[in-house]
């Protein structure tokens, strides 16, 4: 029954693997994960601003076929840096600081990875989340950087099948690893802390 299923699945991949998939690729706001960075003491940030820095910029992934050749691209809705950014955003202010227009710690970086493959085995599909990005915090008042670090995040799910909602979930699932990466990050929550 399994093997029929993944057939099913692999057929279905195949009849619409000509086809672009947009995703709607976002930080789900529903989830609220906290960390260490909750403990450096309120502060105000600025939005981030990131850099798209991936080599492929045109696409977050490919379809295939079942011989495993590239036939048509998968993109999001909104430009990945903007995706990023929009969760670290949600992520400061469910550590308990703000985000305005003018704050005490300014971020810039780059999106370095965000990409989504499948991988097709005997019985199942595995899909595959990753996402990569550079961050530096900076100082408003005297323009220099504070502390700066690379995180990541990455989700795999193995299932019989699925499809764009799966496809969009397990991006969503490694932006929120992306997420924990960056709150859990205890050098950021003293470099924060000592900032005053």
């Amino acid at each position: 029954m399994n093997k029929l299923v993944v057939m099913a699945a692999i057929l279905s991949l195949q009849a619409c693997a000509f086809t672009d998939a947009t995703l709607k690729v976002e930080h789900d706001t529903g989830v609220n994960i906290t960390g260490p960075i909750s403990e450096a003491g309120v502060k105000n940030f600025t939005a981030p601003q990131l850099e798209d820095a991936r080599e492929d910029k045109a696409r977050i992934g490919w379809k295939k076929n079942g011989f495993g050749m590239e036939t048509a691209d998968i993109t999001t809705e909104q430009p990945v840096d903007v995706i990023v950014a929009n969760a670290i955003i949600d992520a400061l202010k469910d550590n308990g600081h703000s985000v305005a227009e003018e704050g005490d710690v300014h971020i810039t970086g780059t999106v370095d990875r965000f990409w989504f493959d499948t991988d097709v085995n005997f019985w199942s599909i595995e899909f595959l989340g990753d996402v990569q990005c550079t961050l530096d915090f900076i100082d408003s008042k005297t323009n220099t950087s504070i502390y700066s670090s690379s995180y990541s995040g990455t989700y795999k799910e193995k299932t019989g099948g699925g499809y764009v909602k799966t496809w969009t979930e397990v991006m969503g699932k490694a932006i929120d690893k992306l997420i924990e990466d960056i709150v859990y990050d205890e050098d950021l929550q003293e470099a924060l802390a000592g900032r005053k």
